[in-house]
C-alpha cells in the first residue's frame, strides 16, 4: 500500500547554533557510545564517526534527547535538529520550556492533576499553576539507569530504564519503562517499552516526546499525514479539552505556519487522526522551511497517534522554534480516556518514533 504525506513549511531561519561536546577517543567501529557531562549531568552521547552526526542524552535528569545534531542533505554541513540547553545546567533543571523532555506516564495536561482510575481518585503536582494543571508527567528529574549500549559499523543504540515506585504518590502504581534510543545512517529512532509490573491489578499509562525543532516558524510548512484526515481538538482557555473534534484539512497539503518573524501564527493545539493502524501504521509530519529549503521529518508509528503542535517558542523563549510532540492519548486522557493505555498483569505496550532530515 502506498502512503503519501503532508508537509507544513515554516519560513523564518536563525543559523543554529553548536553546542558540541566532550568526546572521547574511540577507533575501529563507524558509531560510538561516549560519556559527557556538564554541571552534574551526566550524558550518553549515540556518535557516527563516519559522518559526524549524533545524539545525547540526559540520562541522570529524566532520559530526555538534549541534542540531535544531522547531516544536512541540502549543504552537506551537520546542522542541530533540536533546539538543546547548549550545556547551561540550572537551564536544564529549571525546566522552563520542556525541551526535549519524555513525556511519562502522562503527556501534556491532567485538569487540576486530579483523575480516577477504579474508583480510587488521585492527585498529581500542579506544576503549571495559572490553568490549574499537572503537564508533561513525572520523570522529568528522575535519574535513569544505563542497562546496555552497543555500537557497530551500522549504529549505535543506547537502553535506559525507569521503574516508578511510588515516584509520587499521585501515581502510585509499578509502571516499568524501558527507553531505547539509537543513530544510524537513516537518522535517529525512539522506542518506548511500558510494562506493568504487577501481576494482577491494572495501571493507567500515556506518553509522549517534547521536542522543538530549529527552523523559521513564520516561513515553515507543516504538513500531516495523508493516509487520513485530521481533527482538531477542541479546548477551554486552560487547554483541556471540551470533548468535541472538527475536521481540519489545512495541513493535508501543508500549512504555512505565517505571521511575522517576531511574532508566527500562534498554535498551541492537538489533533487526532480519523483512521487508525490499519490504513495508517505509521503517520509524518514534516517541517519545510522555506528560508533554506530543508525539511526536518518526524515519523511516528501507530502508538504515537496524536500531535500538539506548538508555535509560541519565538515570542515565549526568543528562538526559531516549532514545537510538534508525538503523544500515544490525547490532552487529559487520565480523565477523558480518549487514547488511554490500561495495562493489565504484566501486560506491555510498546510505540516508537524518529527524526531525519530530507
Amino acid at each position: 500500500m502506498e502512503f503519501h504525506f503532508i508537509s507544513i513549511v515554516l519560513l523564518l531561519f536563525v543559523p543554529p547554533i553548536s553546542c558540541g561536546y566532550e568526546k572521547e577517543e574511540a577507533h575501529g567501529l563507524l558509531f560510538e557510545i561516549t560519556n559527557d557531562e556538564f554541571g552534574g549531568l551526566f550524558l550518553k552521547v549515540l556518535r557516527n564517526k563516519r559522518t559526524g552526526e549524533y545524539v545525547s542524552i540526559i540520562y541522570n535528569f529524566g532520559g530526555r534527547i538534549e541534542d540531535i545534531v544531522l547531516l544536512s542533505p541540502k549543504t552537506g554541513e551537520l546542522r542541530p535538529v533540536i533546539w538543546s540547553h547548549c550545556r547551561n545546567a540550572t537551564s536544564v533543571r529549571e525546566n522552563g520550556s520542556w525541551r526535549g523532555e519524555m513525556l511519562i506516564p502522562y503527556a501534556n495536561r491532567i485538569s487540576g492533576g486530579t483523575y480516577t482510575f477504579y474508583g480510587e481518585t488521585y492527585h498529581l503536582p500542579i506544576n503549571e499553576p495559572d490553568r490549574n494543571n499537572a503537564i508533561h508527567g513525572l520523570i522529568f528529574n528522575q535519574t535513569l539507569t544505563v542497562v546496555d549500549q552497543e555500537a557497530d559499523d551500522e549504529s549505535a543504540t543506547l537502553t535506559l530504564r525507569f521503574v516508578f515506585d511510588n515516584v509520587d504518590p499521585g501515581y502510585p502504581f509499578p509502571l516499568d519503562m524501558t527507553l531505547i534510543y539509537s543513530l544510524s545512517d537513516t537518522g535517529f529512532s525512539f522506542k518506548m517499552i511500558a510494562l506493568n509490573g504487577d501481576a494482577h491489578d491494572p495501571l493507567p499509562f500515556y506518553a509522549g516526546w517534547h521536542p522543538y525543532f530549529l527552523t523559521t516558524p513564520y516561513k515553515t510548512i507543516i504538513t500531516f499525514s495523508n493516509c487520513t484526515e485530521w481533527n482538531h481538538i477542541d479546548v477551554t482557555k486552560d487547554l483541556i479539552p471540551t470533548g468535541t473534534t472538527e475536521l481540519v484539512e489545512a495541513f493535508s497539503d501543508g500549512l504555512l505556519i505565517g505571521g511575522t518573524a517576531d511574532e508566527p501564527t500562534y498554535f498551541d493545539d492537538g489533533y487526532k487522526p480519523l483512521l487508525g493502524p490499519s490504513v495508517c501504521p505509521m503517520y509524518e509530519t514534516t517541517l519545510h522551511d522555506m528560508s533554506n529549503g530543508e525539511t526536518i521529518v518526524l515519523w511516528q508509528d501507530s502508538s504515537f497517534h496524536y500531535v500538539q503542535f506548538y508555535t509560541g517558542a519565538r515570542t515565549a523563549f526568543g528562538v526559531d522554534a516549532v514545537a510538534v510532540e508525538p503523544m500515544a492519548g490525547m490532552t487529559d486522557c487520565y480523565n477523558n480516556h480518549d487514547g488511554l493505555i490500561i495495562l493489565s498483569g504484566n501486560e506491555t505496550w510498546v510505540g516508537s518514533f524518529g527524526v531525519h532530515l530530507r
